[in-house]
């Protein structure tokens, strides 16, 4: 994962790296009300209370900050998978407490991050370093969870236990981020229909690592 410094200009002095860090926050407050395309940058330095030449002091312009702050937000997103599985690992023992425990904690956080990661996963289309970084920050963050669910591999009855976790780790996600429209602008989720989602996604995952599979 690039630092800040890759795609900014960091200052190291007390006044301006404050000035620097409202720039972040200030976008990211931003980022939660409506994607990024709908976001100038004059409302943005509004927003974070500096001038428009102190924002071009630090990044060449819009898609540069938008890479800064996508690193910020995924160091946060990453301590709150680590703070996540570390709960489960302690609250939960066995495949049928782990895997909903799983399904659930990754739903909301993905949830929870909605608003500001629609943004970058739209952006990505066209962004490689968007792209790379979201790539790397999902694979990382959901390896986490994955290590959870190996660790009672000796429940699972697929033959393939590493393939089956991994198979269904990867439709989950990709359930939950439709059904959130991380892919589009505006969420398709309903309070009722999001619980009852997690639910047969936890039971369907269940099933899947419970499953013997015919030989062919």
């Amino acid at each position: 994962m690039p630092s800040i410094s890759a795609h900014a200009r960091v200052p190291k002095q007390g006044r301006s790296r404050q000035s620097f860090e409202r720039i972040i926050e200030g976008t990211l407050d931003l980022l939660r009300e409506r994607p990024y395309d709908q976001i100038t940058l004059a409302e943005i330095c509004e927003r974070s209370e500096v001038s428009t030449g102190s924002l071009y002091g630090r990044v060449a312009g819009k898609d540069e900050l938008l890479r800064a702050v996508q690193v910020r937000f995924l160091e946060r997103l990453a301590e709150q998978f680590n703070t996540e599985a570390a709960r489960i690992a302690g609250e939960t023992r066995g495949l049928a407490q782990v895997v909903p425990a799983v399904v659930s904690s990754m739903g909301t956080l993905l949830m929870e991050n909605a608003s500001v990661l629609r943004s970058f996963m739209l952006r990505s289309a066209t962004d490689e370093a968007i792209e790379a970084a979201g790539k790397q920050a999902a694979n990382d963050n959901h390896a986490k969870f994955i290590a959870l669910i190996q660790a009672c591999s000796p429940e699972i009855r697929h033959p393939q236990p590493e393939r089956a976790i991994n198979s269904g780790m990867l439709l989950i996600y990709a359930t939950q981020a439709r059904f959130l429209g991380l892919d589009s602008v505006g969420g398709l989720s309903q309070a009722g229909q999001w619980t009852q989602l997690l639910e047969d996604l936890s039971d369907m995952m269940l099933a899947f690592l419970m499953f013997t599979p015919p030989k062919r």
